[in-house]
């Protein structure tokens, strides 16, 4: 597995702040932000408002907005990780951090990948690297 290639592969996707975490020699964690673009947010704020019912600011932030920008991180995400899985024969899982209501203009991600024949689990990887 080649590491370099993996961190420019994230790097073309236009993925930021990509950050390689050391850990096991076979297994490598990146971590980096999926950053979204004025249409993206845009169309949050119109699905949050579209929703929203007057129950208060939370509301609005916590069970609309927020929640359609991590949905749009994810999609993105996976498919640029099944992207890479395929192009390098990788075994990838990635996992995301909720968005804070005062920087929703990035969303963050823990990519681990391994060759096919290697097998992690990404919960433990977690762990070990204490995140």
């Amino acid at each position: 597995m080649d590491k370099k290639r993996i961190f420019e592969f994230l790097e073309k996707q236009g993925l930021s702040e990509i950050d390689e975490l050391d850990y096991k020699e076979k297994i490598a964690v990146f971590d980096f932000f999926y950053s979204f673009d004025e249409a993206e947010i845009e169309a949050a704020k119109a699905y949050a408002n579209d929703n929203y019912d007057d129950k208060g600011e939370d509301v609005w932030y916590d069970e609309y907005f927020l929640p359609y920008l991590v949905d749009i991180a994810v999609d993105n995400v996976k498919d640029i990780v099944e992207d890479l899985a395929e192009e390098y024969d990788l075994n990838v899982d990635f996992v995301t951090y909720e968005i804070d209501r005062q920087f929703f203009e990035q969303c963050e991600f823990v990519l681990v990948a391994s060759d096919k024949d290697i097998n992690f689990d990404i919960e433990k990887v977690m762990d070990d690297l204490d995140l």
